[in-house]
């Protein structure tokens, strides 16, 4: 049994990659009212804007191999990009999840950012989850969220980008277990 369940939680995240299954919090019931525009652990690199992956660091990882890496004194990492019609619907809000490791206290004023591009049709949208707002403990794999709401006037071609950003810069950071659910 333990087998089986390993083997479709694997499965489970290759296919989440894709787009193709819900979250496992929202499968049964209410899946039609929640949508996964991100599910990655970075072991699979399905939309992400480099063909070669510079960011992925096997240094340290929450799961798998991999981890989302931002180097001592980068300012931005690669992107994560989708639009809203990965959704069957339009969604009332997001609801962000990651893992960070902190080398230091030094990681000053670090963004986990979710933007919204609306493309002159409305303004866009640009929200972020302060890590040192919410960080206690470096060294250690701690868990961030965030839900984000958003306006009724959002259109399924908007494109969502989740980054890291670091506008001081800073010690190194890792990033893992990313995931941006839509809820109806």
């Amino acid at each position: 049994m333990a087998i089986f369940i390993t083997v479709f939680r694997s499965a489970l995240r290759s296919w989440a990659g894709l787009g193709l299954v819900c979250g496992l919090a929202s499968c049964g019931a209410g899946a039609d009212q929640r949508c996964l525009l991100l599910n990655s652990d970075f072991e699979q690199f399905e939309g992400w804007v480099t063909p070669l992956p510079p960011f992925l660091s096997t240094e340290k990882a929450h799961s798998g191999r991999y981890s989302y890496y931002v180097a001592d004194g980068a300012e931005f990492v690669a992107p994560y990009h989708t639009t809203l019609e990965a959704c069957a619907f339009v969604p009332t809000s997001l609801r962000l999840q990651a893992w960070t490791y902190l080398t230091s206290g030094l990681i000053r004023s670090t963004k986990l950012v979710v933007e919204i591009r609306c493309h002159g049709r409305r303004p866009d949208i640009w929200r972020a989850l302060e890590v040192s707002q919410v960080v206690r403990r470096y060294q250690k794999w701690e868990h961030l969220t965030k839900t984000i709401h958003l306006p009724s006037d959002l259109a399924p071609t908007d494109e969502v980008l989740v980054y890291v950003w670091c506008p001081e810069r800073g010690a190194a950071k890792y990033f893992d277990d990313l995931t941006l659910e839509a809820v109806r």
